[in-house]
């Protein structure tokens, strides 16, 4: 291996650090690797000869987040980076975004996090402060902070806070997903909303499922792998987002007569060579985009709705998600075990599961203990 510059040292997270001194100050560059970190210092040494570098009581969180951002590429995935843009735009900017970063104190801090719960709920208010706290860390780690001054504030209880049972998740009826159903005949993305239901599946783990995941000899789809969409467009393909959610589905008769009805509108449309090609996408957009966008399917529920609405069909609006909801209560109405229920749909803990779908549970209890009388002839009745 080759030795390091002088100057230069590997920190704990992993970044390469050079210091060094320009007219008795000092500065430093970091990088991922050692040319990394020697290109940062030479355009670092070029932006003080010109007089362009901010120094670092100059440098406002706008700027610092736009170096922090930088830092994590290839570190964390892009859809999460993409979630701490979002927001970090939507609620940090706008009020500290021009603050320089030396002058953010804990009290200001606080306030933000008191106005965010106003508007925000406190699971919400909480992931917001936490990439505040994040990014001053960063701010500590490259010597723009002695101290984080956000690292003392408390997130907010979410003590009485709805479950998340309670709030995003909302599976359709039978009659509301009969009547869809029937209404999306028409859509292209109509097989697409059939797989959704009957596999309970992500929409990106759909978008980015091929041929070739689709296992025939051992009757599962092989979860492998999600579709994140890049900053300025453009799509990449990611793991799962946790271990779990690597993970094999079960086919049954239903989701082969599905997939057989994609094959042949694909083959339709494009032809059967290109409908054949194991490593093409198995669900693809009518123009031939080889990923669906979520904007797309969106807008196709919504059409769908609209029509119901316009023939006296009133459904409340829904998002993909809805599927993979209705999917877990049909599967638990039907007496589905909670645990093979957890592995299909690549939940971490049993007791996110549960949480998710205990609202089912009174009915199926019911129906068991009806189930299971049986067990007990011969006990006397009073």
């Amino acid at each position: 291996m080759a030795r390091m510059p002088s100057g230069m040292r590997k920190k704990e997270n992993g970044l390469f650090e050079k210091r060094f001194t320009v007219n008795g100050k000092r500065y430093s560059a970091y990088g991922h690797s050692v040319k990394e970190c020697s290109e940062n210092e030479m355009q670092m040494r070029e932006d003080i000869k010109a007089g362009l570098y901010n120094s670092n009581k100059n440098v406002t969180l706008d700027s610092y987040f736009g170096e922090w951002e930088k830092s994590r590429i290839g570190i964390v995935k892009e859809s999460s980076a993409k979630i701490v843009r979002s927001r970090y735009d939507n609620h940090i900017k706008p009020v500290l975004g021009k603050t320089k970063v030396q002058r953010i104190e804990k009290r200001e801090v606080i306030k933000l996090q008191q106005d965010l719960s106003k508007k925000l709920s406190a699971t919400t208010t909480n992931s917001v402060i936490a990439v505040l706290k994040s990014v001053l860390s960063g701010a500590v780690d490259d010597e723009i902070l002695t101290k984080n001054p956000s690292l003392t504030v408390k997130p907010l209880r979410t003590d009485g806070q709805p479950k998340a049972s309670e709030t995003i998740h909302r599976a359709l009826t039978r009659e509301e997903q009969q009547a869809f159903m029937q209404e999306a005949r028409n859509e292209w993305l109509y097989e697409f909303f059939c797989f959704s239901l009957c596999t309970g599946m992500r929409i990106n783990e759909i978008t980015a499922l091929k041929w070739s995941d689709i296992d025939y000899i051992n009757n599962v789809v092989h979860v492998s792998k999600t579709i994140s969409w890049k900053k300025g467009g453009g799509i990449a393909e990611t793991s799962p987002k946790s271990k779990t959610s690597k993970r094999d589905v079960p086919m049954n008769d239903t989701i082969k007569q599905i997939l057989q009805m994609q094959r042949e509108k694909i083959s339709m449309v494009y032809g059967e060579v290109f409908a054949r090609q194991m490593d093409n996408n198995v669900f693809i957009g009518s123009n031939g985009s080889r990923a669906i966008a979520s904007s797309t399917v969106g807008y196709s529920i919504n059409s769908v709705l609209k029509r119901l609405k316009a023939q006296g069909i009133d459904i409340e609006y829904f998002t993909h998600h809805a599927f993979r909801d209705t999917f877990a209560t049909r599967y638990i109405e039907e007496g589905g075990n909670m645990q093979t229920l957890k592995k299909i749909l690549g939940h971490n803990s049993l007791a996110m599961t549960a949480d998710l779908y205990s609202h089912v549970l009174p009915d199926t209890k019911q129906q068991e203990m009806k189930q299971i009388e049986n067990g007990f002839t011969g006990v006397a009745v009073l």
